[in-house]
C-alpha cells in the first residue's frame, strides 16, 4: 500500500503546485491592480491639492488686481483736482496722496508680477499631474481587464485542479492526510519532496542511509529528519530491489 500511498502525494504535490501557480498569476494580477488603484489615489489627491494652490492663488492674483485697479483710479481723481487747488497746502496734500497711491501701485504690481509667476509655475504643476491622473487611469483600466482575463483563464483550471487534489486526498490514509496539511501549511505549500543521493532536495539535510533506502523502495512515508518534508526518491531512480 505504500507505494500507492507515496505516488499518491507526489500526484497531489503536483496538483498542489499548479493550483499555487495559478492563484499566484491571479495574486500577482490583483496586487497589480491594487497598486495602481493606489498609485491613481495618490496622483487624484496631489492634483486637487495642486488645483486648489492655484485657484486661491488665482483668487489672490483677482484681488491684487483690483486693488492696483483701485489705486489708479485713486490717481486719475485725486489728478483730477488739480485745478480746484487754491493753496501750497492744499497742492502739498494732493502731491503727497498721488504719491501713496502710486507707491502703493507700484508695490502691488511687483506682488502681482511674482503672483503670475507663481501661478504659471502652479498652472504647469496641475497639468503634470492631470496628464499623470489621466496615464494611471489608462494603466488601471488595463490592469484591471487583464485581472478579469486571468481570472477567467484560471478559473477552469484551479476548478479542475481541485477535483484532482479532492480525489488523491481521498485515497490516502486520514493520517497521511493530515501530516500532509500540516507540513503544506507549515512549510509555504512544500510538503513532498524528493531525496537525492542521500538528502533532502529542499533544505539539503543528509538523511540516515536506512531512512534513504526506505525512501527508494517506497516501503514507507519517511519524513527529513530537518524540515519535516515528506521524502519521494529521485523520479529517474528505479525502486531499489
Amino acid at each position: 500500500m505504500e507505494p500507492d500511498v507515496l505516488e499518491n502525494l507526489e500526484r497531489l504535490q503536483e496538483v498542489a503546485d499548479e493550483i499555487d501557480r495559478l492563484e499566484s498569476r491571479r495574486q500577482a494580477a490583483r496586487e497589480e491592480r491594487d497598486r495602481l488603484q493606489e498609485a491613481l489615489e495618490g496622483a487624484q489627491g496631489e492634483l486637487s491639492r495642486r488645483e486648489e494652490r492655484a485657484h486661491a492663488l488665482d483668487i489672490e492674483r483677482r484681488k491684487r488686481e483690483l486693488v492696483i485697479k483701485e489705486e489708479k483710479d485713486r490717481m486719475a481723481r485725486v489728478k483730477g483736482r488739480m485745478g480746484e487747488v487754491k493753496t501750497s497746502r492744499e497742492y502739498q496734500a494732493v502731491i503727497a496722496e498721488i504719491g501713496s497711491a502710486k507707491q502703493n501701485v507700484t508695490e502691488n504690481e511687483a506682488v502681482l508680477a511674482q503672483e503670475l509667476q507663481d501661478l504659471e509655475a502652479l498652472t504647469a504643476q496641475v497639468a503634470e499631474a492631470r496628464a499623470q491622473v489621466e496615464a494611471l487611469q489608462r494603466d488601471l483600466a488595463e490592469a484591471s481587464g487583464v485581472l478579469d482575463a486571468v481570472v477567467a483563464e484560471t478559473e477552469q483550471g484551479i476548478a479542475d485542479m481541485k477535483d484532482r487534489e479532492n480525489r488523491y486526498l481521498a485515497q490516502l490514509p486520514r493520517e497521511v492526510v493530515d501530516r500532509y496539511r500540516l507540513i503544506r501549511t507549515r512549510r509555504g505549500g512544500l510538503a513532498v519532496v524528493e531525496a537525492r543521493a542521500e538528502a533532502c532536495t529542499a533544505c539539503n539535510m543528509r538523511i540516515p542511509p536506512q531512512a534513504y533506502i526506505e525512501v527508494v523502495r517506497r516501503t514507507r512515508v519517511v519524513q527529513c529528519p530537518n524540515c519535516h518534508r515528506i521524502l519521494v526518491p529521485p523520479r529517474e531512480e528505479a525502486p531499489a530491489g
